[in-house]
């Protein structure tokens, strides 16, 4: 497993991927008009259950430009900072409105470069 983890930090797209995943299953499936989570339980939710620092870093540094472009929330008033995404964002209507998590890896890339 270390080395499918090695293989996941080396190469940025592959994160990019994950994150959109994670933030996709997140909000799809969610029953109310909020989510909330960690970088880490972003990448639960993309089906990465084992993972190293380096790899957290990552998501958390995708998370912040998003919230940079205002397309999620963070929310520091807690020990460990959660991130949260509501209905009144962009990125809730394009994850509730597709399929696939292909818009939201097309969305982080143009956010991210």
């Amino acid at each position: 497993m270390t080395n499918q983890l090695t293989n996941l930090y080396t190469d940025f797209k592959k994160i990019e991927v994950l994150v959109a995943e994670g933030l996709w299953n997140a909000i799809k499936y969610a029953r109310g008009s909020c989510v909330s989570f960690t970088p880490k339980k972003i990448l639960e939710y993309a089906n990465v259950n084992e993972t190293l620092p380096v790899v957290l870093t990552l998501v958390k540094h995708i998370l912040e430009e998003l919230v940079k472009k205002n397309l999620i929330e963070k929310d520091s008033t807690r020990s460990i900072t959660r991130y949260r995404v509501c209905k009144t964002s962009e990125l809730w209507r394009i994850c509730k409105e597709t399929d696939s998590s292909e818009k939201i890896i097309q969305l982080i890339e143009a956010t991210i470069e």
